[in-house]
């Protein structure tokens, strides 16, 4: 059964049909890096995050010839499992786009509890000056910002937004993109419109009744 998609962009709609998911797949280049292994789903995702979110699909498919062993790693977090009752047995692995939230994000899982407090103490030390310099400032947002960046990339612990994917026949099949803040329920039900391409995803989710035509919304990649 062929599969199209009606995504919400907006106040405006636009169908993409069976024949633009294989266009785009092929511009992508998936077809050749994992033929047969994504979902119909995974393909309208990286176009949203093109047109919409502004995100190049480069960004995925580095990640993904990573997962494949076409490419070496991207210093992101390696690939992992879920553990909830919800999508345990599904894996997900981080890619990491050129977003405010996902930079604040790394930034604060590299400073913990109170590495903030005490980078902040280290550098303004008063016994250095009894003011804030300017050179202060830019020791501290540089050390902040750019030492946090390059530690947490320097030991592989980058994160990002999530590809989804599961381990079939020792083959990873790619099926939807979530941000790294969306909830199990809420990726598991955007998962069924995939069962009917990949019967096996039932295992995780239950399965979408036969639809033709499915809605996605533009906030969920």
């Amino acid at each position: 059964m062929e599969t199209s998609f009606r995504i919400h962009n907006g106040d405006a709609i636009e169908e993409f049909s069976a024949r633009q998911i294989s266009e785009f797949a092929n511009i992508y280049g998936l077809d050749r890096i994992a033929p047969g292994r994504y979902s119909s789903l995974f393909i309208v995702n990286l176009y949203l995050l093109d047109k919409v979110n502004g995100i190049s699909p480069e960004q995925v498919i580095a990640e993904i010839k990573h997962l494949e062993g076409l490419a070496p790693s991207q210093q992101t977090k390696e690939a992992s499992e879920f553990k909830g009752p919800i999508l345990k047995g599904l894996w997900h692995k981080h890619f990491l786009p050129a977003l405010p939230s996902v930079f604040a994000h790394n930034i604060i899982n590299h400073l913990g509890r109170r590495g903030l407090k005490d980078l902040v103490t280290e550098v303004f030390d008063p016994t250095k000056s009894s003011v804030v310099t300017r050179g202060m400032i830019e020791e501290l947002s540089s050390r902040l910002v750019e030492g946090s960046m390059i530690d947490r990339a320097s030991k592989g612990k980058l994160t990002g937004e999530w590809i989804i994917f599961a381990k079939e026949n020792q083959e990873n099949y790619y099926l939807c993109i979530a941000p790294h803040t969306s909830d199990d329920a809420n990726i598991a039900s955007n998962l069924k419109v995939c069962v009917h391409e990949f019967p096996f995803v039932s295992r995780y989710t239950p399965s979408k009744k036969a639809s033709e035509t499915f809605k996605v919304d533009d906030k969920c990649p």
